[in-house]
């Protein structure tokens, strides 16, 4: 091999090293994020759960944490008065690029961190959510802005959609953060997404991501799959244990009569 030859090889072996070594500091370096747990069981006794989520290498002073389900579908139905006198449900509404779970966590006010149009390309915050929402609906007149204030307030008082602040903690020291929160029990099963945004200065200096799963299982798993795969069964099942149900409820209240 000539001695031109054996330099450019050099030169070459070189620059690969270098490249790793660069590649090696930057994923040392680079934002986790954990949460615990990151699968959620619902059992017959399940009422919620309380949920962490953090990481290190924070090289940050704020985050913004924001958890959701892919974009669907909700069905929901509108009511008025029906000849200007009774309330009833008139029809329906569909709900459509929404997710079914939508929270947001983080350590200040949103907009206090990065500016409204950051939040709109990253898709962050109800204000970014409204903007790709839209409505499907048989009204003829429809106020999309009312509606959807309707939609976001419904899916809040079920706990569904929520957004806080001033709870994600920073330990500087450390290059941490962390954030418990109150998993509602409303939320259907599914795989949730978690993503972790660093800001520094208003800008998004590094993301992080991870994932939730809520699954049945146990006897919650089996009913659930009888009611959908064997109805009928189901059903008559259902009947005998309300039958079984109120006979001991009688029970009780017959001997609790005679003293």
């Amino acid at each position: 091999m000539s001695g031109n030859k054996i330099m450019k090889y050099l030169v070459n072996c070189l620059i690969a090293i270098v490249a790793c070594g660069f590649l090696f500091v930057n994923d040392a370096g680079a934002l986790t994020c954990e949460t615990n747990p990151g699968k959620i069981p619902i059992t017959l006794g399940y009422h919620g759960t309380k949920v962490t989520i953090s990481g290190k290498d924070l090289n940050a002073s704020d985050v913004i944490i924001q958890i959701h389900s892919d974009l669907g579908e909700e069905h929901l139905k509108y009511i008025g008065k029906a000849g200007g006198i009774f309330w009833m449900k008139l029809g329906n509404m569909i709900f459509e690029n929404v997710p079914a779970v939508y929270l947001v966590y983080s350590t200040k006010p949103i907009h206090d961190i990065i500016p409204p149009e950051t939040c709109k390309e990253l898709s962050i915050s109800f204000d970014a959510l409204r903007k790709k929402a839209e409505i499907k609906s048989d009204l003829k007149d429809l106020d999309r802005e009312k509606w959807l204030n309707e939609f976001l307030k419904f899916k809040k008082d079920k706990h569904l959609y929520h957004q806080e602040s001033g709870v994600v903690k920073v330990d500087s020291a450390n290059h941490a953060y962390t954030v418990t929160i109150d998993w509602p029990f409303e939320a259907p099963p599914g795989e949730y997404y978690v993503e972790v945004f660093a800001i520094q200065d208003g800008k998004v200096v590094d993301k992080a991501e991870s994932k939730i799963k809520v699954e049945r299982v146990g006897i919650e798993k089996t009913l659930s799959h009888m009611a959908f795969e064997k109805p009928a069964l189901y059903g008559i099942i259902a009947i005998v244990v309300a039958i079984v149900a109120g006979f001991g409820v009688g029970m009780v209240f017959k001997g609790g009569g005679g003293h």
